[in-house]
């Protein structure tokens, strides 16, 4: 048996030629090129592109009917070039069919010395073309041919065992079908063509990451029968503008949405009790959503940067708005906490600049760090009085006892400002942005001035600290532009960074040799001795 025949038998044996209605690539080449076709073809195949190649003997007439009808089809024409082809009558009528009918030619030379018959010299020659007879060197040269290689005649979807494993970017929609259980992870990562997704009837699950940054994606529906859908599933598909979901028993991962700025729509089902963390971060289009009526806890972040969002009511079932749930929410003007409501989290709702005004019920036992850090446009927090955690006084945030002050509301109309002298401590952030205060009186009850406690006060221009005072946490007075004076006792010893950072026309009062004076000095920072 001939080389060439053996060679051919194993093509026939291995590569399946492509039958079917989806676009493919024809393949022309001669039979006694095979060998070198072979490899070629394989990775195509691993590729999961659609092809069609001769599998049969070059015979009759009829024979050559079915060729032209595959290149009047095809989507593309993958040329091998090589003296046999040159002189095979068969390949001669294939390449100029191909011309005629305005194909889409890739050219793949296999010798450098293939003399050209005139009737196919000015249909190859200005063609961008393979040299695949440069040994190992061609291997770059094969590999970006297929980058060109029209998208659409790769094989779409993988299915092993139910679980749809990988999607190529070669279609716009996409139809699921009922025999797939899974969306495997990653499966349609990227598919940047794809606008259109309907999920089959038996998808249970949605894998890690499966569609993520699937850009053009519009609309999504995930059905009764989609039980989990997994972290950061639908990521980055940031021209998502409609999402259902029909499952209330659904469970949707970690940031499964984060970052799907065009999202505007999101329809959940009213029985869903959880919605994890950073699943709609930085939603950026969300301007509303309801909330489902049997929701229990909002996660971490999970609304966080959501920029558009205006108000939002906290259905009646839900006992903890995690850490940063609302942070970034720079447009919300509204938000309505419920009688069940038992944890308000760190910065659960940081630099929700629009929001005006809170009511706090006598349900919350807990609050996290400066929940309200950055509420520029913050004018009242007023607490249920029956509250035994937590009070206001003059729409300003205390625990119970006053020994913590917790929020100084931004937009309060008032230059200044007397601390009650049962605090003990100016939590984190208390003052920050207060840009319209020029004067706080600190009790010498007060033995600890918190991180950022007075964080851009631009209009304050002297504070005095008593000698109760210990501790100064880190950035208390950064960004105080006006700040002229500060008088710091022996008492305070611990000093954190950058306290004093864009305070340019600061002078600290403090004794020599004082642990205030010592600071000033590894700062550049100007002080003298009372």
């Amino acid at each position: 048996m001939a080389k060439s025949e053996q060679a051919f038998l194993k093509l026939q044996a291995e590569i399946a030629s492509y039958e079917g209605d989806e676009p493919y690539i024809f393949i022309s080449y001669s039979h006694h090129d095979t060998e070198a076709v072979y490899d070629v073809l394989r990775l195509l195949e691993q590729e999961n592109f659609r092809f069609w190649y001769d599998d049969t003997m070059e015979i009759g007439e009829d024979f050559r009917e079915e060729l032209r009808t595959k290149i009047e089809n095809c989507s593309a024409f993958l040329f091998f070039v090589s003296e046999a082809s040159m002189r095979s009558k068969y390949c001669g009528m294939e390449i100029i069919t191909a011309y005629k009918h305005d194909k889409k030619i890739f050219p793949f030379y296999l010798s450098d010395d293939v003399e050209l018959p005139a009737a196919l010299k000015m249909i190859l020659e200005n063609l961008q073309h393979v040299k695949g007879f440069l040994g190992d060197g061609s291997l770059r040269y094969v590999k970006k041919m297929i980058t060109g290689l029209p998208i659409e005649t790769m094989r779409t979807l993988q299915i092993e065992d139910g679980e749809l494993k990988k999607c190529k970017d070669g279609s716009r929609s996409i139809v699921i079908p009922n025999t797939v259980t899974a969306v495997g992870e990653s499966a349609f990562k990227n598919c940047e063509k794809l606008e259109d997704i309907t999920v089959g009837s038996s998808v249970r699950v949605m894998g890690r990451e499966s569609f993520r940054g699937c850009k053009n994606l519009q609309r999504l529906v995930l059905p009764q029968n989609v039980q989990d859908v997994g972290e950061s599933a639908f990521r980055d598909c940031i021209g998502l503008t409609e999402c259902v979901v029909e499952n209330e028993g659904i469970e949707i991962g970690e940031r499964a949405f984060e970052n799907c700025a065009s999202l505007k729509d999101v329809r959940l089902q009213a029985g869903m009790t959880e919605i994890y963390g950073g699943v709609f971060n930085s939603c950026k289009s969300l301007e509303y959503i309801d909330l489902p009526e049997m929701l229990t806890i909002l996660g971490e972040s999970c609304f966080a940067d959501c920029a558009s969002l205006k108000e939002v009511s906290i259905p009646p079932h839900v006992t903890k708005i995690d850490d940063m749930v609302f942070n970034g929410c720079i447009g919300m003007e509204s938000i309505t906490l419920n009688d069940s409501l038992m944890k308000i989290g760190k910065n659960a709702f940081k630099d929700c600049r629009s929001l005006k005004s809170v009511y706090i019920p006598r349900s919350v036992v807990t609050m996290g760090v400066s929940p309200f850090r950055g509420c520029c446009s913050l004018e009242s927090i007023t607490v249920d009085p029956k509250s035994r955690f937590f009070k206001s006084v003059d729409n300003v945030l205390f625990n119970k006892n006053k020994s913590a002050l917790i929020c100084y509301p931004s937009k309060i109309d008032s230059k200044e400002y007397f601390i009650p002298d049962s605090v003990t401590v100016i939590g984190d952030w208390a003052f920050c942005e207060c840009v319209r205060l020029e004067r706080v009186v600190i009790p010498d009850s007060v033995y600890e001035i918190g991180e950022g406690a007075f964080y851009t006060c631009s209009g304050l221009k002297e504070i005095i600290i008593p000698d109760s005072v210990v501790r100064i946490d880190d950035t208390a007075f950064r960004g105080c532009s006006s700040l002229e004076r500060v008088v710091i006792p022996d008492s305070v010893k611990d000093f954190g960074w950058g306290i004093f950072n864009g305070c340019s026309k600061v002078t600290v009062i403090c004794k020599d040799d004082s642990p205030a004076a010592k600071y000033c000095d590894s700062k550049s920072i100007k002080h003298y001795a009372p």
